[in-house]
């Protein structure tokens, strides 16, 4: 589970990131291929520094959403199998229960429910760009937090067995919580967006996305940052 911290930056950062992901993306593939995250503790000009934070992390959440959109494939695939009462095969038929385990969603329903799939196809699906980076910056504090640093983990997520992670410096005493740590930065950012499409406590989130599919609404950052009130024990400061 996410860490406590505020997100109080997020709604100034969603506004500002559409000025800052042009210039993103240009250096987006460059960072990519180089897999190196920049130095962002040794870049003094502030404009900079979130240029090339915006810029290291986009394509990684571009990446995270690609595997997302692809397993949102698999699943409308096997929705019209089943809209047209023809039988599944084993492989969709795994590739539902290896998905709903993912997504923590029981299914011990034999054969596979309605209510399976309808859970499904409300937590399998993309995060807005905007508000993973404008998480991740609050987070990690612009990339320079110790967890970011040492345990590839911008976004602040919890965990809670022994030696998973890195023990916070101020934890509270009779606290047993560390702070995940992560082989690679995007490891992190794919376990951000499976935590917001699964945890129970982003449900509200989770709705407001589906609001904005049925509506044919823009899906964006600032929508969707109304369900993060979990996210930090401050709410809605």
């Amino acid at each position: 589970m996410p860490s406590n911290r505020s997100i109080s930056i997020i709604p100034i950062s969603i506004v500002l990131l559409a000025l800052l992901l042009r210039v993103a993306d240009r250096k987006a593939n460059k960072l990519a291929q180089d897999n190196l995250a920049p130095d962002f503790g040794a870049i003094s000009d502030v404009k900079t520094k979130k240029s090339t934070f915006f810029a290291y992390l986009l394509p990684l959440v571009h990446q995270a959403n690609e595997e997302i959109r692809a397993e949102r494939i698999a699943l409308l695939k096997v929705s019209r199998r089943l809209l047209q009462n023809r039988p599944l095969t084993a492989k969709q038929t795994e590739t539902i229960r290896l998905l709903a385990k993912k997504y923590r969603v029981t299914s011990d329903d034999e054969p596979i429910s309605s209510r399976i799939m309808t859970l499904l196809n409300q937590r399998i699906d993309t995060i807005p760009a905007a508000l993973a980076l404008a998480q991740a910056a609050n987070e990690s504090a612009w990339g320079t937090a110790r967890f970011a640093v040492n345990g590839n983990n911008y976004f602040g997520l919890w965990c809670w067995s022994r030696n998973c992670g890195l023990v916070p410096k101020e934890r509270e005493k009779g606290k047993s919580h560390e702070v995940s740590k992560f082989n690679t930065p995007l490891d992190g950012v794919k376990y951000y967006m499976q935590t917001l499409n699964s945890h129970p406590a982003y449900k509200t989130l989770r709705d407001l996305r589906l609001g904005a599919r049925t509506n044919t609404t823009p899906l964006t950052g600032t929508l969707l940052a109304d369900g993060l009130l979990s996210y930090s024990e401050r709410g809605e400061a």
